[in-house]
């Protein structure tokens, strides 16, 4: 993850911008960029009921300083809540201008800033909802219109409408937008989007529930184990919104899902060992250890992983885990060694410690039996008496 603008990306992955509540206990697409190498993703938090002040040095630190930044640096962005009252003029223009003019597209789930804030700026006239109040915590399901494109049939087919929901808030989709999905019971739209007039507008969508953590599968909030599950919840979540993204950016759908799905785990389980292994390194080497070996192999097994994520990318989904799969035992056994070293590392600290601690231990026994049991150094007290003259 990073916490500062994006630069343009010459490959086939996506570069993605994050603005509002970012922890990935409340925001999946924190979580998503994070597991999926399709994306990279810069953040900027502004939580809710933060002092302008506070908000204002986030900008000046995150946010991307010009247009040209903004349109160069990233294909899509997600709202998430973000109270952008401390916006000026020139950044509300800007962003009014990247939906329109640019190309760019965009994914929301507000909350109370809907109403407080955007629907005091021009911006309220990009989101194809009215109106955005009203949040339940009631139960409920979604159900895709089969009438649309395509987009998430595959994942009904999957079961995604049983996947049960608890949060939502009252839309009124406006006049020329789509209605790609509807709540059961109540009836009420779940997922809308459009492309805002202009003359390269991108797609922007807005679904209720300020992410309901029900739905999205990051777990429950301030419950860490659930949200230690992850995806879990609803393990297709992440799949849903790559094909959000992939449609909205007019790139090829996902091919494969469940390939997919296996294909990453393998990538994702790489980069976990791998960053336990640069721990295992860096730990090694405070202590003085030799770790080039090591570092060379590393260096040759990230080459192989970017070829599978090259395939992953192209949706060469059986050459990118073949890859993975062979490169399984080698990265088990440089984990293995890394931490090998480590031990042996902190063996020669342990040595040297023990050999310190004993080396006091003897001398100050040493000189308790010399002056206590030998008594070598004992003196015995000498009375003296006055004398009479």
């Amino acid at each position: 993850m990073l916490l500062s603008s994006g630069l343009a990306t010459d490959d086939n992955r996506i570069s993605c911008f994050i603005i509002g509540i970012v922890n990935p206990s409340h925001n999946p697409f924190s979580v998503y960029f994070e597991k999926d190498p399709l994306f990279r993703y810069s953040v900027e938090p502004v939580p809710p009921y933060l002092p302008i002040e506070d908000k204002q040095k986030l900008d000046r630190l995150y946010y991307p300083r010009t247009r040209e930044d903004l349109i160069e640096g990233y294909d899509f962005m997600v709202f998430a809540d973000p109270w952008i009252d401390h916006f000026t003029r020139r950044q509300i223009h800007d962003l009014d201008y990247v939906f329109r003019d640019a190309g760019m597209s965009g994914f929301s789930s507000f909350g109370q800033s809907f109403q407080l804030v955007w629907e005091a700026t021009i911006l309220y006239e990009l989101w194809p909802v009215s109106d955005y109040i009203n949040i339940h915590n009631i139960p409920y399901r979604t159900v895709f219109r089969r009438e649309r494109e395509p987009i998430f049939m595959p994942f009904v087919e999957l079961g995604i409408e049983s996947i049960p929901g608890n949060t939502y808030h009252e839309m009124t989709p406006k006049t020329g937008s789509t209605v790609w999905a509807e709540m059961r019971p109540n009836g009420l739209p779940w997922l809308v989007s459009w492309r805002p007039g202009g003359t390269n507008a991108g797609t922007i969508w807005v679904v209720p529930g300020a992410f309901d953590p029900a739905w999205w599968g990051v777990g429950r909030w301030m419950n860490p184990e659930a949200t230690r599950q992850g995806t879990d919840i609803n393990p297709y979540a992440i799949d849903f919104a790559t094909n959000l993204i992939l449609y909205s950016l007019d790139r090829e759908l996902i091919v494969d899902i469940f390939s997919r799905r296996e294909t990453r785990r393998l990538i994702y389980s790489f980069r976990t060992q791998k960053l336990l292994v640069l721990s295992m390194m860096e730990w090694a080497d405070i202590f003085g250890a030799n770790t080039l070996a090591l570092s060379a192999r590393l260096t040759e097994l990230e080459i192989r992983a970017e070829d599978a994520i090259d395939y992953y990318l192209e949706q060469d989904y059986p050459s990118a885990t073949s890859i993975m799969q062979t490169m399984s035992s080698d990265i088990a056994s440089l984990t293995a060694d890394a931490v090998d070293l480590k031990d042996q590392a902190l063996f020669w600290v342990y040595l040297s410690e023990w050999l310190v601690v004993t080396s006091v231990s003897l001398l100050a026994g040493f000189i308790l039996w010399t002056l206590m049991i030998r008594r070598r150094m004992y003196r015995g007290v000498q009375a003296t008496r006055l004398r009479a003259h």
